[in-house]
């Protein structure tokens, strides 16, 4: 683990995600707002589901990857296969499930052919994933890093502009995203080659012990990684299918903000499994986490000046589409201080306290939110979503600490960053009164 695998994470994010930002930028002018809309809420229901349907297969192969005892390449196939196997499956459900999802959770407005596409999407990523994460396991941390952050989403945003701008539908769009996710996987399809499916006579006396794991672990995971499509929905029920498309720039555009973070932790998966038995890999996460803090703030400060910038080019932006975006990238990064503590818990099978933790405060802020929602105000908004974040990690460093003994980032960071965002939200919240 050292700082150069943290600045290429780092810099692939940051170009990846200003090629994605400058292909929305278009798109919202290709696209009339409700079709921009119906696109962004298709997408977002495929990602929400993808976690779910994962069943943190990602982490588990992480796990079992680091720990060589248990991580046999047999062993790695029966998961991948039971995570397979149970992707198809539920694929087919959702689909055959649009009937009753449509009125529910649409409110009739994602057409079907847009839907069917987006759950195309699903079995594409999960595989794309897991050979990603094997690849930054087994061979070169960097390339794969580059790969998920940059060269995928060089396929994604030119064939978005392509096809939208060929047919100007939010079909066209949802179409262009599930070549550019296929793409992506042929591209590094090679890494599942050494863990091939299993022979259903094998399978089957393990499915259920590969099933539980995958459960146990997925949950958590699942949660955490579909909130931001959760909210996208909620907002969608509450506000309109042209708010929640509002609503995912923002969440794109601060999401910037945590690169730095997301670089950290996909850096240091490898090597935090039985962390708290090594006094000298804690101290190199400590260091870098102090790195990282600093250039999250310079990410939340290059948030505060694109967001007016793009609130002006954007064809759909709302009047408080910079502050939402300031507040909530303030709770993405600041919360980033406490270091990888989720993937900490569950890389070393302390599953419960995580999900225990997220399900209660997901629940108590889903209720808030909900609260907010019906008011109109995407700022507000924004800012219990940042607050989330920035608690629920507060938590779970807290539970680490007194229970493990291990801290991942240092006494004078955490009370930095406290002080950085309460000032922040205080000043946002006062200004859009």
């Amino acid at each position: 683990m050292n700082i150069r695998s943290i600045y290429y994470g780092i810099g692939s994010n940051i170009l990846g995600n200003v090629v994605m930002l400058l292909a929305t930028l278009w798109l919202t002018r290709i696209l009339d707002p409700q079709q921009f809309g119906q696109f962004r809420v298709g997408s977002s229901f495929a990602t929400l589901m993808i976690p779910f349907l994962a069943l943190g297969s990602e982490r588990l192969v992480s796990r079992m990857l680091q720990n060589r005892k248990g991580g046999s390449t047999s062993e790695i196939s029966s998961v991948i296969t039971v995570s397979f196997a149970v992707v198809l499956v539920s694929s087919v459900v959702l689909a055959a499930s649009y009937p009753l999802l449509s009125p529910a959770i649409f409110k009739n407005q994602v057409p079907s052919s847009v839907y069917f596409v987006s759950i195309l999407l699903i079995p594409a990523t999960i595989a794309y994933n897991l050979s990603n994460t094997i690849w930054r396991h087994t061979e070169s941390t960097v390339a794969a890093q580059v790969h998920l952050n940059l060269t995928q989403r060089l396929w994604r945003g030119p064939l978005l502009i392509g096809f939208s701008s060929a047919c100007s539908s939010a079909l066209s769009a949802s179409l262009a995203m599930l070549l550019a996710q296929t793409l992506s996987l042929f591209q590094i399809h090679r890494h599942l080659k050494p863990f091939k499916p299993r022979s259903p006579q094998l399978q089957s006396l393990h499915f259920k012990s590969n099933l539980k794991q995958l459960a146990t672990i997925g949950i958590p995971v699942a949660i955490m990684a579909a909130i931001d499509r959760l909210d996208i929905l909620l907002i969608n029920a509450t506000m309109g299918v042209e708010a929640a498309g509002t609503y995912d720039i923002i969440y794109m555009l601060s999401l910037t903000a945590m690169f730095p973070a997301m670089a950290m932790s996909k850096t240091s998966e490898p090597f935090l499994y039985n962390l708290k038995l090594d006094i000298d890999r804690q101290n190199s996460i400590k260091q870098l986490q102090s790195r990282t803090l600093i250039t999250s703030f310079i990410a939340v400060l290059g948030v505060a000046i694109a967001g007016p910038i793009l609130q002006g080019f954007l064809g759909n932006a709302g009047t408080d589409f910079s502050s939402a975006a300031l507040v909530l990238s303030a709770g993405l990064a600041f919360s980033s201080v406490h270091g990888p503590v989720i993937e900490y818990l569950q890389i070393n099978g302390k599953t419960k306290i995580t999900l225990i933790t997220v399900l209660a405060m997901l629940t108590g802020f889903f209720i808030l939110k909900y609260t907010i929602a019906n008011t109109g105000s995407l700022t507000s908004f924004a800012a219990l979503a940042g607050l989330f974040y920035f608690a629920l990690r507060a938590a779970l460093a807290s539970y680490i600490r007194l229970k493990d003994g291990v801290e991942m980032s240092s006494k004078a960071s955490v009370l930095t960053s406290s002080i950085m965002y309460v000032a922040i939200t205080i000043y946002i919240i006062t200004q859009a009164r």
